[in-house]
């Protein structure tokens, strides 16, 4: 094994355990906007502007230029998934004691769908016993989002916008698409929640954060320019979620879970070694740079 250094202090920013942090969302779709066609980006700007929460959350602090504030919208439904997290309006409906909360107009339900946003593709390095991922999931609903983008009555597709928006991001992230089972942690890591590389934090919210945390427009756009310039699109581009999550648990088993079998404490946390906080930043640039593409292109087609 690789000798192991403390992390490195730029990367011990606080982030929550959702996929990419709302600065790799904003990120991927920049990204994806920049390459919308004229007819798509017409689309979205008009199915956005008639959401429930565009005047209170996907255009709040946006600027007053109508091209601008569209774009502003663009990037605030991409978070916008994660926000109702903390949104009473909404009801985490994954709860065995769920309370639903009263509908409001232009909802077709107040459920926050926390299972939404990933995956749990099993995966038992040392043959311990797995667990089937459980539905629904990004697995069954990312297909069913994307059919509905190009189908679905209007009121139904303007919800589901933000919604293919984020979970497309998430499966990008491959920790959102894996859980990994031990013998000695045979109940899975939670794509890595479970698993503590530093006093306070885990595996997951390390990636999460891996491509900062800063979501100033300025740190968005020239992160989105950098990468693009570094991770140039390819001209065929994968458009099928199913695809996209099993890509992404391929590079967790290669790369993510490249320490060994171990998984730390909260007091004895695994200490991640220079070269592999590195090998992290390197590869979460490439994922989020693909998922921009990729959501580019799904609302090319379905937008035409």
């Amino acid at each position: 094994m690789r000798s192991l250094f403390p992390l490195l202090p730029l990367l011990l920013i606080a982030s929550s355990a959702d996929a990419w942090n709302a600065t790799g969302h904003r990120i991927i779709a920049e990204i994806a906007y920049e390459r919308l066609t004229p007819a798509a980006r017409a689309r979205v700007n008009e199915l956005l502007r008639h959401h429930p929460d565009y005047e209170t959350i996907l255009t709040h602090g946006a600027p007053e230029d109508p091209a601008e504030r569209a774009r502003f919208a663009f990037l605030a439904a991409a978070v916008w998934p994660d926000t109702i997290k903390g949104d009473h309006r909404f009801y985490d409906d994954t709860r065995q004691d769920a309370i639903p909360t009263a509908l409001l107009p232009g909802f077709p339900d107040m459920k926050r769908h926390t299972n939404w946003h990933y995956y749990d593709t099993p995966f038992a390095p040392d043959g311990a016993p797995i667990q089937k991922p459980a539905r629904p999931s990004a697995w069954t609903e990312l297909p069913r989002l994307i059919r509905e983008l190009g189908s679905a009555p209007e009121p139904e597709v303007i919800y589901d916008l933000p919604w293919f928006e984020h979970v497309e991001g998430d499966v990008h992230q491959p920790l959102h698409t894996i859980s990994r089972f031990l013998r000695s942690a045979e109940d899975g890591d939670a794509g890595g929640n479970r698993v503590f590389v530093m006093p306070g934090r885990n595996l997951h919210s390390f990636w999460d954060s891996a491509c900062g945390a800063d979501q100033s427009d300025t740190y968005v756009t020239k992160f989105a320019a950098e990468t693009v310039a570094e991770y140039p699109e390819h001209a065929r581009i994968e458009k099928n979620p199913r695809s996209w999550i099993r890509e992404s648990a391929m590079v967790a088993e290669k790369e993510v879970y490249a320490f060994g079998l171990q998984t730390g404490s909260q007091e004895h946390p695994i200490q991640l070694s220079e070269s592999y906080v590195s090998n992290a930043k390197k590869i979460a640039r490439e994922r989020v740079a693909l998922a921009g593409y990729r959501l580019a292109a799904v609302l090319n087609d379905r937008f035409k």
